[in-house]
């Protein structure tokens, strides 16, 4: 099953173009996809990115119960969790990029949770997508409308080849926080990766 997931603004048409399929609302994307006339599945989150009008007009279309703003995980893992337990192994998360980067490097990082390893979970906005690959063999497909894909290694002496990229790789042995993997590019719509542990891949494009 394949769930979307919206928790602020996102600066695309995103609402427009999958406006027939499921959504789930965390905090502020609660009141976004209702003012998209979208409404949510499941909401998520303690609501305190709302002003007391989008709350009001959030209360005036559907039954909503915030979570304490007291909690050991944030609204997205919360979100995350119960989709997983709920069955969903796709799913596809807009509006977690931008504002605040603490928030935004913890979403992406999200991506390589343990609990999550079973779950294809994408972050889209505008310009990025970015998914984990876990260990292992891959095809991957290139994203429509990007130009650009680079690999994040997660674990330090992580091993990767390529196979399909404008720039190749066999076996490399790569460190935590250097460059080698950023903006490489597809030769055709499909390549081939593997590692020897998980990994982010991003495909981004220009803005």
């Amino acid at each position: 099953m394949h769930m979307n997931v919206l928790i602020r603004e996102d600066q695309s048409d995103v609402l427009k173009n999958r406006h027939g399929e499921a959504w789930t609302g965390v905090d502020r994307g609660v009141y976004l996809l209702l003012r998209a006339d979208i409404t949510p599945q499941y909401t998520y989150g303690d609501f305190d990115s709302v002003s007391s009008a989008e709350w009001q007009y959030i209360e005036d279309r559907m039954a909503v119960t915030p979570v304490p703003s007291r909690k050991d995980d944030t609204d997205l893992e919360m979100c995350l969790r119960d989709l997983v337990d709920r069955g969903y192994s796709s799913i596809d998360v807009y509006g977690a990029t931008g504002g605040r980067l603490d928030h935004m490097i913890g979403n992406i990082f999200l991506l390589m949770h343990g609990d999550f390893r079973e779950t294809d979970i994408r972050i889209i906005d505008r310009q990025n997508v970015m998914q984990r690959l876990g260990s292992g063999s891959h095809q991957v497909e290139k994203a429509g409308g990007m130009k650009y894909v680079s690999f994040i290694p997660y674990v330090e002496g992580t091993e990767l080849t390529l196979e399909g990229f404008e720039y190749n790789l066999d076996r490399r042995v790569l460190s935590l926080g250097a460059t080698l993997t950023i903006s490489n590019e597809f030769v055709e719509s499909h390549a081939k990766v593997h590692t020897d542990e998980p990994i982010i891949m991003i495909q981004s494009k220009d803005a």
